[in-house]
């Protein structure tokens, strides 16, 4: 899967987070940044992002009892100014987490699995109830009211995040 890689480089005696994603099998050399001694291989291409990503609002529906599945909600927000798309989402109390959508199909509302969900640069998407929204499978039951999760992007960069649980009633 990917893998969060970051960089430090000192900028007039003080130490900075250059915080590129690097994709397996990546070669980076380090005259990017800054030291044009040695290059670490990692891969094929470099894939260095400027994060301007904020997840917002992370919420977990309680789930009903006797069931080991649920929805999460939050907002991800792109003040960046190229589009990214969210790929995949994990967390260890959660064997399975998948990007959901809601259709209207002959009168009749359906949940179809979406592939990835493009945040266009500039705008904000709310994952919300009867709505876009993060379908969640063989949860760890019982949950936490605090819950850690890693949204990645097709770009490679990850962001954790910490949703919080509530009860719908």
């Amino acid at each position: 899967m990917f893998k969060k890689i970051f960089f430090s480089t000192l900028v007039a005696g003080v130490a900075q987070v250059v915080s590129p994603v690097v994709m397996a099998g990546d070669v980076v050399t380090n005259s990017a940044l800054g030291n044009k001694a040695a290059s670490t291989q990692i891969a094929s291409s470099v894939s260095v992002v400027d994060s301007r990503l904020e997840i917002t609002n992370a919420r977990v529906r309680e789930p009903i009892p006797g069931r080991m599945m649920s929805a999460a909600f939050l907002t991800i927000t792109n003040n960046g100014s190229v589009a990214r798309n969210l790929v995949s989402v994990s967390a260890d109390w959660a064997g399975l987490i998948e990007i959901h959508t809601h259709l209207h199909e002959d009168g009749v509302m359906k949940m179809r699995q979406l592939e990835r969900l493009e945040i266009p640069a500039g705008e904000s998407v709310v994952l919300q109830p009867g709505g876009l929204h993060l379908m969640l499978f063989k949860l760890q039951l019982p949950l936490a009211d605090l819950l850690p999760m890693e949204l990645c992007f097709s770009n490679g960069e990850c962001i954790d995040t910490t949703a919080t649980l509530f009860s719908p009633m």
